[in-house]
């Protein structure tokens, strides 16, 4: 030891002076301290009362033994100051590196950041060299600190090792002899029956017989004792007696065999065997101290308290002991897969297990204690469990919990699986609230035993599900068909602090990435533009959208117009599609005109048939929007009509429109009936117009139109037309249903005229009418109206028809007077243009010319003769007549009364007859004898000879 140590005031062992003790190996024990005894003064005599003060200032410090010195530890200051240097330069060369990236401000915050670190590390340094100059003395102090700490162990140690001699010392006691067993023996000869005895003699062994009477004796007893007097307690009911002992059952606890020893039922009964009937357990006791413990306290309870005593001790004994069973098994389940995933704590009796440690927010946990029971009633204790789901208690009603057969592993199990469901319930019911996750979108599969069989699973669109699972384990959420979107969204979900009332959130949030994912990867294909970069002002999105939407997609197909976008609305609202007009703001960005949202379904499986038909519907509801908008600033009524199919894959509605209003016209049915179909490749879409006339054309028969090539079909016996325009997405069309209108409003003038002249209909289309107006020889004419050009007038046969000659005339008259004049016409100078075809072609050339100076003057000029006829139309006597007569006649008779011409005229000029009537001077005719008339002068004039009388003035009627 490093003090000295004096021994009855000497400085040795054997009470030599000259020996001052050993203190450190060194022989100076005079200067040492007493650690026993009385101290001494430096001269070797006792230290008195009267001078404490001067006992230890006389003790030189200058020969006190030396202390150990400590190293151990310890870090040389020069390498201290090399590593510092050393990781300062390397961290400014990282700092030099660095600066090139980010801005500015961030260069500076770095730079400041590695001043500041480097400063105190250095000041670090500077404090440790300044404590060096005294690092002399604070050695000194350490090795004395570390000398006082081993004298404290050593004495320590000391008191230890005198306990446990003095308890070594217990078994080398002998025992005080027995004096009155020694007398007793010595004095009569016959020792008392002892065990000592009974070990050394045994006695006689009993026969068979002996021990199955004394058997039956004893159950006899206990029969008599249960039923007359000692009568069990209520949780002692159940009980047997045979082979001399009486077997009480406690239900999944334990048998316990007891005895009698007297028959005296007031005497004790003993304690026999105890069995455990729980699992996991031994069923019989093994014979070690633990039996013996049980044996001696259940037969001392059963003398002082009887059965229910005995019953309490047991009872508690063995719920105590399945306690530790569970506590076993849940140590053994950290040791396996459940590790760092449970945290086990006995608070007394109380089992606490808190499962799910990784998971956020409120913990989990069960606890497995023993509820108290109510003696009064009869109602003993029990072991039983409480559930605290996040730091809650929770219902156990739907939970097993086996006190027969102990499985923690089960238990907990069961307790997981009810979470899981809980949590997974709670979800559905979040989810089925909202209009995008219906009955039909989700299915929930649980089960009591288990959590690993529990799912829900959740149709994120039509194509795509998402199956919702939660590891019993861990209880972090695992989500199936993975994508990286579904990753990100598992990660979010596990660190939810209230995932049963969050985690719907988040799988909202998947199934909205999912179906604009699913959209635009689709929707690229069928080549629509998706507009990334568009962004309309928030108040515009809130305004037309609402503030439940979450997520907007913009999608427009090339041929549309700028203004016209496509918007899907993605809310927890629902999901909705919009047509949506946008016009550029003047300080950058969008803003909305309108949106309308289109009738179709919220969940809708986003296929390349339904985008097709989505882009049919989209292009009918602009085109539909921007006429509507066009009637309504024109003050024209209109209705939208639903469509009632039902089955169709697209429902576009039908417009009907005010037809008076429109046309300022009454010929046609009250409504005309728009409706939009298919698009070709160009993009442009197909209006149909329907409607009706009031006066149906009963008499042109249908099949006159069946070879009609025109974007307007007409069925005149019904009086229905059908137009059709091919037109821009967005194109208003109600100017042009006005202008066809207006053609057909004229084509039904025309075939009213053709009718009315009881004419062949040949050719009827909106923009032609043809018509035969003369069956033999058969001619025929065409009328063509497209409604921008003035309307023209062609024969089928243009070389040879007799209408040829005045086509031009016919033309003008058409625009200026109508069809109507023009058949007149046709039919008025039918006859007349005949004859001087006629004429012509029977004429030497160039002798005869005709000269049609309108529809209603013709001339005929015969050179070589000098001679002219003009054939005027006149109206005599409310008839019309063709004048016919020689302009030339007066001035001739003046000049000359020999004209050949005029001679041979003259007695046709005073002919008669019903269908002509002569005046002297000329001659009248109707249509049908004109033509009869004018051969009858040509031959006259053309004729060698002069006709004589008037057999040469004879005309044919």
């Amino acid at each position: 030891m490093p003090a000295a140590i004096e021994i009855n005031g000497h400085g040795s062992h054997d009470g030599n002076p000259s020996n001052t003790g050993i203190v450190n190996g060194n022989g100076k024990g005079r200067e040492g301290l007493s650690a026993m005894g009385t101290p001494q003064r430096m001269d070797g005599s006792p230290m008195t009362d009267e001078d404490p003060s001067t006992a230890l200032v006389n003790l030189s410090l200058d020969e006190a033994p030396p202390l150990p010195h400590i190293t151990f530890g310890f870090q040389s200051l020069g390498k201290i100051i090399d590593r510092t240097v050393q990781s300062s330069y390397g961290k400014l060369l990282e700092l030099v590196d660095s600066l090139q990236e980010g801005n500015d401000i961030a260069r500076r915050k770095r730079l400041m950041k590695y001043v500041s670190d480097t400063r105190q590390q250095f000041i670090k340094v500077l404090v440790l060299a300044q404590w060096a100059g005294k690092n002399a003395d604070v050695s000194k102090v350490i090795d004395l600190k570390v000398w006082m700490d081993t004298q404290r162990v050593n004495f320590e140690k000391v008191v230890w090792e005198v306990v446990e001699a003095q308890r070594a010392m217990v078994h080398a006691k002998i025992p005080n002899p027995d004096l009155a067993t020694a007398v007793r023996t010595l004095s009569t000869g016959d020792p008392p029956r002892t065990s000592a005895r009974e070990y050394y003699v045994p006695p006689k062994p009993l026969t068979s017989k002996e021990i199955l009477k004394t058997f039956q004796n004893i159950n006899t007893l206990l029969h008599i004792r249960f039923n007359l007097h000692d009568i069990p307690p209520v949780y002692f009911n159940q009980y047997e007696i045979s082979s001399g002992r009486v077997t009480f059952t406690s239900p999944h606890e334990f048998e316990l065999d007891m005895s009698i020893a007297d028959e005296d039922h007031t005497s004790q009964l003993y304690f026999i065997d105890l069995r455990l009937i729980f699992k996991p357990a031994l069923k019989a006791l093994p014979m070690d101290r633990l039996r013996g413990e049980l044996e001696v306290r259940g037969n001392e309870i059963l003398k002082n308290k009887g059965l229910v005593g005995i019953y309490d001790f047991l009872h508690d004994f063995v719920m105590t002991h399945k306690i530790a069973i569970l506590r076993r098994q849940f140590l053994e389940m950290v040791q396996g897969k459940w590790s760092d995933t449970l945290y086990i704590n006995m608070i007394k009796r109380t089992l606490v297990v808190q499962y799910w440690l990784g998971k956020p927010g409120a913990k989990n946990w069960i606890e497995i204690g023993i509820r108290k029971g109510s003696p009064d009633q009869g109602v003993s204790s029990s072991l039983s469990f409480r559930w605290m789901r996040d730091a809650k208690e929770a219902s156990i009603t739907d939970i097993t919990f086996d006190v027969g057969n102990l499985s923690a592993e089960s238990l907990l199990k069961s307790v997981i699986a009810k979470h899981t469901a809980y949590i997974l319930k709670s979800i559905y019911r979040h989810l089925n609230r909202l209009p995008n996750f219906s009955v039909d979108h989700l299915n929930l599969q649980l089960t009591s035993d288990t959590s690993s069989l529990s799912k829900l699973t959740v149709q994120l669109t039509p194509s795509r599900d998402l199956t919702v699972i939660i590891e019993p384990i861990t209880g972090r959420f695992a989500l199936q068909r993975p994508s990286h979107m579904v990753i990100r969204g598992e990660n979010g979900m596990n660190q939810l602090a209230d995932a049963a009332n969050k985690a719907h959130e988040t799988i909202s949030k998947i199934r909205f990435m999912t179906m604009q994912e699913e959209i635009e990867l689709r929707a690229k294909s069928m080549g629509w533009e998706i507009l990334k970069m568009l962004n309309p002002r928030i108040s515009d999105l809130k305004k037309f959208f609402g503030s439940a939407t979450m997520y907007i997609m913009y999608m427009r197909k090339k041929s549309w117009s700028d203004n016209w976008i496509l918007a899907i609305s993605l809310g927890v609202t629902g999901d909705f599609w919009w047509i949506v007009e946008i016009n550029e703001a003047t300080r950058g960005g969008w803003t909305i005109n309108d949106a309308q949202r289109l009738p179709i379904s919220g969940n809708q499986q986003v296929t390349y048939q339904f985008l097709e038909n989505l882009e049919r519907m989209v292009a009918s509801f602009i085109t539909l929007y921007t006429n509507t908008r066009k009637l309504s600033a024109e003050g024209i009524d209109y209705r939208l009509i639903p469509t009632n199919n039902t089955g169709a894959a697209i429902m576009i509605p039908t417009l009907n429109i005010n037809f008076k209003a429109l046309t300022k016209s009454d010929w046609g049915a009250n409504n005309l009936r728009m409706s939009l179909h298919d698009l070709d490749r160009k993009g442009n879409i197909t209006v149909l117009v329907e409607g009706r006339m009031k006066t149906p054309m009963t008499r042109l028969h249908s099949a006159d139109l069946s070879a009609a090539k025109s974007d307007v079909a007409f069925h005149p016996r019904s009086g229905t037309f059908i137009m059709q325009f091919v037109v821009s997405v967005g194109s208003i069309v109600t100017d042009a249903i006005s202008e066809r209108l207006h053609r057909i409003e004229r084509l039904i003038g025309f075939i009213t005229t053709v009718q009315k002249y009881k004419l062949t209909a040949k050719t009827v289309t909106l923009g032609k009418i043809g018509f035969i107006y003369n069956k033999k020889p058969e001619l025929s004419a065409e009328v063509t109206f497209d409604g921008e050009h003035e309307m023209e007038l062609v024969f089928d046969t243009p070389t040879t028809n007799p209408h040829r000659r005045i086509s031009s005339f016919l033309r003008t008259l058409l625009n200026q007077r109508g069809l109507t004049a023009v058949v007149g016409t046709l039919c008025l100078t039918l006859p007349l243009l005949a004859a001087l075809d006629m004429i012509e072609d029977n004429s030497p050339e160039d002798e005869v010319f005709v000269l049609a100076r309108s529809s209603e003057w013709y001339r005929i000029e015969y050179l070589k003769k000098n001679f002219v006829i003009d054939i005027k139309l006149r109206t005599r006597r409310d008839s019309v007549w063709w004048f016919i007569h020689d302009p030339m006649l007066r001035s001739q008779l003046q000049e000359t009364s020999h004209h050949d011409a005029v001679q041979r005229l003259r007695h046709i000029w005073m002919l008669s007859g019903s269908q002509f009537e002569g005046l002297k001077n000329g001659l009248v005719a109707n249509k049908d004898a004109v033509g009869k008339i004018l051969w009858k002068i040509h031959t006259t004039i053309m004729s060698p000879e002069l006709p004589e009388g008037s057999e040469a003035a004879v005309i044919d009627e």
